[in-house]
C-alpha cells in the first residue's frame, strides 16, 4: 500500500537545504502519491498519466551524467536552463517546464489533503476532490479536460474506502499524516512558486 508518511517526509526533505528545493525527494513524493491515485482507479487517470510522463522526463535529466548535477535542485536547474537556452528549445521539454506541471499538481494535492484531514470517514471524497480541483489544477486545463475531470472526480468513494489500502501502522494517525502532507506540500509549493515568479516563468507554455 501507499504511505502518507513517505509523502510527508519526502516533501519535508525537499527544503532541507536553505534557498534550494531538492528535486529527488520531490519526485519521490509524487511517485508515492501516484500509488494512492492509482488505487482510486481511472478517476485520477487524467492526472496520473500526466504525472507519469513528467516524472519520467525529470528522471531522465537526473540520470544523464552530462547534466545531472544541474538538476539536483530547482534553482540550479532554472539557472542552468536559462543560460543554456534549454527553456526556449521547443524540440525537447525542458526541466523547468516539466516541473512546472508537477508544481501545479502539487497545489491540488495540498488543497485536497487539507480538506481530507478535517473530513469524517463516511464523507464522499468526490465533492472534496472536485472543489480542490476547481480551485487549483482546473485553472491550467482546457475546458474539455476540466469538464471530464469534474465528472470523473464525483465518482470517488468515501474516505474510509479510499484509505482502506493505507499502511496498517498509519491508519491510527491518518488525519495527522494528511495534515502533514498538506502542510509540507504547501511549503514546497510556495517556495517553488516564488522561484518561478522571480524568473518570470509561471506561465511557461
Amino acid at each position: 500500500g501507499f504511505s502518507l508518511n513517505v509523502v510527508a517526509r519526502s516533501l519535508n526533505e525537499c527544503l532541507a537545504t536553505p534557498q534550494e528545493m531538492k528535486i529527488d525527494p520531490y519526485l519521490a513524493a509524487f511517485k508515492e502519491l501516484q500509488k494512492f491515485f492509482h488505487d482510486l482507479g481511472t478517476v485520477f487517470g487524467f492526472i496520473n498519466s500526466d504525472l507519469d510522463s513528467k516524472i519520467a522526463i525529470m528522471e531522465e535529466y537526473r540520470a544523464n551524467p552530462k547534466v545531472a548535477k544541474h538538476y539536483e535542485g530547482l534553482c540550479s536547474m532554472i539557472a542552468f536552463e536559462k543560460s543554456s537556452k534549454a527553456i526556449e528549445d521547443q524540440s525537447k521539454p525542458s526541466g523547468s517546464r516539466t516541473l512546472l506541471r508537477l508544481h501545479r499538481a502539487l497545489e491540488f494535492v495540498a488543497r485536497l489533503f487539507q480538506r481530507l484531514s478535517t473530513a469524517n470517514d463516511d464523507t464522499g471524497m468526490g465533492g472534496l476532490a472536485q472543489e480542490s480541483y476547481e480551485e487549483t489544477l482546473a485553472r491550467h486545463h482546457p475546458w474539455l479536460i476540466r469538464k471530464g475531470a469534474t465528472w470523473a472526480l464525483l465518482a470517488l468513494p468515501t474516505l474510509r474506502k479510499a484509505f482502506a489500502k493505507a499502511r496498517t501502522e498509519e491508519k491510527d494517525q491518518l488525519r495527522t499524516l494528511m495534515q502533514a502532507v498538506s502542510d509540507n506540500a504547501y511549503r514546497v509549493f510556495h517556495f517553488a512558486e516564488a522561484v518561478y515568479k522571480k524568473h518570470g516563468l509561471l506561465d511557461l507554455p
